[in-house]
């Protein structure tokens, strides 16, 4: 495991470990909330940017959430890891969403209301333990059946946890609701926590602690019993049951506490006596079983046997569930679905992530929700969307067409098609448009977790792409696009433990040569000759991994590094020579995601940082080693700088209104007046002066976006969203009347 790496085994988590998930660790989620209030009901002058989506309408993103209507096997709905609740009236053969634009996209939890299926309930904030889950906002309810949603409570008011996974409706007394949550802050909150008037105040139980624990998931009994898988960072971690006004721990031959992670719960519709329990240790990297009760938990029975042996990532993928008839017929998720119809005497593994797409026993991997509503219908969510199997597992099918929920680290549009664009998607590979006949449809090029992707300047079809772990690629076919026609040409002297150094590799290409790309480790690598040969071409620069590359297309033989510490550097002889770091006090020793400099004048720069919330005063600034920085007090600190004398000196150019959330990219507009447009958490803001800003995001969905890409020829900006796939908008010329109307 790689020192900057969040977990063991999400190589690609590191990325944003590094840029994005310090939104969920240094400030506090309510400023993005405020943010969110304050633009709900600002008066927006659409016709400046009207954001268009692309796609991909057949790749999904990561579910989180699934529930199927009790009376109708045939309605969806779902929620999204960063692009909200959808819903589907057939099956899942096609989505909709209604999901409200200022509503937190990051969803937890579905419920049905126990005795009034109309009634839905989604608590937001993803509860799967990797720093690429955002936080959520609290608690909202549709009472029609999903076709609107209001805020039932917030997280702010209410102190609840800002990652809940686990949401449930009693179906016997009316208004009572729980919910369980995780917090990776240790000043926001996670429990166990319980309401008795339908969601509109909450009580945090204290019975198993009164500091913080998590509560992973919940079953109710119809006797009123409420189950819940806890884990407690000790000896107390395990299922409790919660009966009575009090808690009791059911021992019962489960693995002892201090072994014991996360717990995916079921209770048998038909015989809630019966209890399933998935359990894993504390790190996720084994199950240590299947376990079932008979007792209402008393004694339990370990049934996984060696099923579970090639299963890990249990703190990330853990979901179960029991057919609604039959007692013993259970699914279990993981990487790949698991059954038994037998009550675990045997088991068969019913998916397999590694088999070809298409395949009858194909499903993407990582399980995070299961759902059984009768006879052989099975659906699961996943980091691909939703499959769904009508012969109880033997086959599947792909039901995630039509969610528009697609998580990209990058993208890139070819200079002389702007038709055709790609990029690395979280668990899709890395994605292609406009190689295949369907408008908004993607084509897998690379398998695995997408990186980086740059189009040649001159040829459409001439393309490098990359995998985590520095893993680069070529295209050059004429024609033919699919992944037999991707070479791959990564540096031949990079060794093992270089490939470590950084999970999502920065590429950059070459404005007037195609053939001449970059990319970095903790040190730069580049190649003249399509990938044959590689050079390093620098020493490491602070000793953290390289975030951000710049080649000037004015400025020939000028490259410009960022690091993850928030080092610049500089070269003037085309990397044989390079400066000390340039960031200077102004730039606060953040990640450096964006390097941008102007299409016409090389010497001006924009630099864009991720984290959010406040930085410490620092007296000097630490950077070249890992001792804590000397502080006295913290304020806020901006996320966009300029300098004018080619990143010798800086100012930030922030201006009052940007939301304090991590900034991704920065790109100059390659027609006079040269505006400049950042994208961030919030969405995509625009200067023309460097001083005066203008959100532009408008009819974008509220989504992280990740990167921005303007393209030349067609003028037109594409953004890449972490949550809700690629959109696009024409920017339309300054001289434009429409843009002379533009209202703050």
């Amino acid at each position: 495991m790689v020192k900057d790496d969040f977990s063991p085994f999400k190589r690609h988590s590191g990325w944003f470990s590094q840029r994005a998930v310090s939104s969920g660790l240094d400030a506090h989620p309510g400023d993005i909330e405020a943010h969110w209030a304050a633009m709900k009901d600002k008066p927006w002058d659409e016709s400046m940017l009207r954001w268009e989506c692309l796609g991909p309408f057949n790749i999904s993103g990561r579910m989180t959430a699934l529930i199927v209507h009790p009376d109708d096997p045939l309605r969806l709905y779902a929620g999204a890891a960063a692009g909200g609740v959808w819903t589907s009236g057939d099956g899942g053969i096609t989505w909709q969403t209604n999901w409200p634009k200022w509503f937190s996209q990051n969803i937890g939890a579905l419920a049905f209301d126990g005795r009034d299926p109309k009634t839905i309930y989604c608590a937001t904030g993803e509860a799967n333990i990797s720093p690429d889950c955002y936080p959520g906002s609290g608690l909202y309810v549709s009472r029609d059946r999903g076709a609107s949603w209001e805020e039932l409570a917030t997280a702010e008011d209410h102190a609840l946890p800002r990652r809940i996974g686990a949401l449930a409706s009693s179906p016997h007394t009316p208004g009572l609701l729980y919910l369980g949550g995780v917090n990776l802050d240790e000043n926001l909150p996670g429990g166990l926590y319980r309401s008795i008037d339908g969601g509109k105040t909450w009580a945090r139980e204290d019975g198993p602690s009164r500091n913080n624990y998590w509560c992973h998931s919940l079953a109710i009994h119809p006797d009123g019993a409420v189950f819940a898988g806890l884990e407690m960072q000790g000896w107390q971690s395990g299922v409790y049951r919660f009966e009575g006004g009090t808690f009791k721990q059911l021992h019962g031959r489960l693995p002892d506490g201090d072994k014991t992670g996360r717990i995916s719960l079921a209770l048998a519709p038909s015989d809630p006596d019966t209890i399933y329990a998935l359990i894993s240790d504390p790190l996720g990297k084994e199950v240590l079983g299947v376990y079932r009760s008979r007792n209402r938990g008393e004694l339990w029975t370990e049934i996984g046997g060696s099923e579970f042996a090639g299963e890990d990532q249990g703190c990330y993928n853990s979901a179960i569930a029991v057919h609604p008839q039959k007692s013993d017929l259970v699914v279990c998720g993981l990487n790949d679905l698991h059954i038994t119809l037998d009550g675990g005497a045997m088991w068969e593994r019913a998916s397999h992530w590694d088999a070809d797409q298409g395949t009858p026993k194909y499903v993407h991997g990582d399980q995070h929700a299961i759902v059984m509503p009768g006879g052989d219908s099975i659906y699961a969510a996943n980091d691909g969307g939703i499959a769904f199997s009508g012969d109880l597992g033997k086959s599947w099918n792909d039901r995630g067409k039509g969610l528009v929920t697609t998580m990209f680290y990058d993208i890139d549009v070819s200079p002389v098609n702007g038709k055709i664009l790609g990029g690395g998607a979280q668990d899709n590979g890395s994605l292609v448009s406009g190689v295949t006949e369907n408008a908004g449809e993607f084509l897998r090029v690379l398998d695995g977790d997408g990186a980086w992707m740059v189009f040649d300047p001159e040829q459409e079809t001439h393309v490098f792409g990359s995998k985590s772990d520095i893993h680069i690629f070529r295209h050059s076919a004429s024609k033919h696009w699919g992944s037999d026609f991707w070479e791959e040409v990564s540096p031949k002297a990079l060794k093992q433990s270089e490939h470590h150094q950084v999970a999502i590799a920065v590429l950059a290409i070459a404005p007037d040569d195609g053939h001449k790309l970059w990319a970095g480790s903790r040190r730069l690598w580049v190649t003249t000759n399509d990938g044959r040969e590689w050079t390093p071409r620098s020493p490491e620069f602070d000793g953290t991994a390289i975030t951000a590359i710049e080649i000037p297309a004015a400025a020939p033989g000028h490259v410009l590094v960022g690091t993850k510490r928030g080092g610049i550097f500089r070269s003037l002889d085309d990397g044989n020579t390079w400066s000390g770091d340039l960031s200077g006090p102004e730039i606060p020793a953040r990640v450096i995601t964006r390097i941008e400099t102007h299409p016409r004048k090389a010497s001006r720069v924009v630099v864009t940082i991720g984290g959010t919330g406040s930085i410490s005063k620092r007296v000097p600034r630490a950077r070249a080693y890992d001792a804590p920085p000397i502080t006295s007090g913290s304020e806020s600190f901006p996320h966009v700088y300029l300098s004018d004398d080619g990143a010798l000196t800086w100012r930030a150019i922030d201006a009052a209104g940007m939301p304090g959330v991590a900034y991704h990219a920065a790109v100059f507009e390659t027609h006079e007046p040269y505006r400049l447009f950042v994208a961030n958490d919030c969405g995509v803001w625009m200067t023309l002066d460097l001083n005066e800003w203008i959100d532009v995001s408008m009819t974008l969905p509220n989504a992280m976006i990740s990167d921005l890409v303007y393209h030349h020829r067609d003028r037109t900006l594409t953004a890449a969203t972490y949550g809700r796939g690629i959109w696009r908008a024409s920017i339309p010329r300054h001289d434009d009347a429409n843009n002379a109307e533009v209202k703050r």
